[in-house]
C-alpha cells in the first residue's frame, strides 16, 4: 500500500509541533537498534549540531535522520570509523540538496525520491556504498504514514488526562498500538472500532513503539544487528 496523505497542506500548526523527533521516534521509523546508536552518542559519533538537545536529559534530531540512521545503523558491518564518514556524507547531502529540516519538504522529498530514485547511492569508501535508492523504499513508507497519522490524532487535557486519542473520540492512540503489537489482526480491530481505518491502526503500531509506556517492559535491544527488530508491517 502506498501511503499518501488525504491532505498534501496540513496544519501549519501541527507540523511546527512535531517539527523534531525524539530518539526513539527516530529510531523507530528507522527501525536500527537504539542501543547501537546511543552508543555512538557516547562515542562522540553522532554530535551537535545532529543532535538538538532540548535539556540535558533529552535529545531530538530533524526528521531527515530517519533516513540517515536507517542507511548507517541497518548496516551490521559498518565499524565506528566508516559510521563516522558516512553520517558526515549524509549531512552534507542533507544540507546541500535533500530537505534539510523541514518535516513537510523531508517527508514529501522522501516519498517521491522513493518513487523514482532507484540508484541514488552514496561512496564511503573506496568500494564501499550505501544504496540509497533502497533505504528510501524501505523508510519513506513508515516515515510517511507516521507524518500523515498526526493529523488524525489530539492531545487534550480533559481526555484520558492528555493521552494521545484519536481525534472526535476517547481511543486511545495506545491502546490500538498495544492490541496490534499484542498480535491482534488488523482486520479485527476495525470491525471493533469501524471508525478507523487500515492506515489508522497502522499508525497506532507506530506510535506505540515510539512512545513506550511509563512502567512497560522495553524489550531487550542487543548492539548485534542479529539480534532481530519485529519489523513494522505498514502495507
Amino acid at each position: 500500500m502506498n501511503h499518501v496523505c488525504m491532505n498534501e497542506e496540513r496544519n501549519p500548526s501541527a507540523s511546527a509541533a512535531r517539527a523534531l523527533l525524539s530518539l526513539k521516534e527516530v529510531v523507530t521509523l528507522a527501525d536500527v537498534s537504539e542501543k547501537r546508536v546511543r552508543k555512538d552518542i557516547e562515542r562522540g559519533v553522532i554530535v551537535e549540531p545532529r543532535i538538538t538537545r532540548l535539556t540535558d536529559a533529552r535529545i531530538a534530531f530533524p526528521w531527515s535522520y530517519v533516513v540517515s540512521f536507517a542507511a548507517v545503523y541497518g548496516n551490521a558491518h559498518l565499524d565506528v570509523e566508516m559510521r563516522r564518514v558516512a553520517l558526515s556524507k549524509l549531512d552534507r547531502l542533507i544540507d546541500g540538496s535533500w530537505f534539510k529540516a523541514n518535516p513537510d519538504v523531508c517527508v514529501k522529498f522522501t516519498r517521491r525520491a522513493a518513487a523514482s530514485c532507484d540508484y541514488m547511492h552514496v561512496d564511503i569508501d573506496k568500494y564501499v556504498t550505501l544504496d540509497m535508492g533502497r533505504v528510501l523504499h524501505q523508510v519513506a513508507p513508515r516515515l510517511n504514514l507516521y507524518y500523515c497519522g498526526f493529523d488524525r490524532i489530539e492531545e487534550r487535557d480533559d481526555v484520558l488526562g492528555g493521552e494521545a486519542v484519536f481525534k472526535d473520540s476517547r481511543l486511545s492512540v495506545n491502546h490500538i498500538g498495544k492490541m496490534v503489537e499484542s498480535g491482534e489482526p488488523v482486520k479485527n480491530i476495525l470491525e471493533d472500532y469501524p471508525y478507523l481505518n487500515e492506515d489508522d491502526v497502522r499508525f497506532a503500531h507506530l506510535y506505540y513503539r515510539a512512545h513506550p509506556m511509563t512502567g512497560r517492559p522495553r524489550a531487550s535491544d542487543s548492539d548485534d544487528e542479529a539480534d532481530k527488530h519485529a519489523e513494522i508491517d505498514v502495507g
